[in-house]
């Protein structure tokens, strides 16, 4: 997964108590906008991604998520 990559969540997304909003079902469309390493991890685990999602007529940011929560529909050039 790379910064560009067009992709959809494949689980429910925003799910935290503490975060404002409601849950995003799967299958919302997204562009990643940055991606991390796991350094935190050892072995590291998955990368984080940063991504900006379209639902319910609004663009969302979802901010520091695990790569396998989504899936690459399309991938940038």
């Amino acid at each position: 997964m790379k910064v560009g990559d067009l992709v959809q969540n494949i689980m429910c997304v925003r799910t935290n108590p503490m975060t404002s909003g409601d849950p995003i079902d799967r299958g919302a469309i997204g562009i990643v906008i940055n991606v991390r390493p796991d350094k935190w991890n050892n072995p590291p685990l998955d990368d984080y991604v940063d991504v900006l999602i379209a639902h319910d007529d609004e663009h969302i940011w979802l901010g520091n998520y695990s790569a396998g929560h989504f899936e690459i529909i399309d991938e940038s050039r």
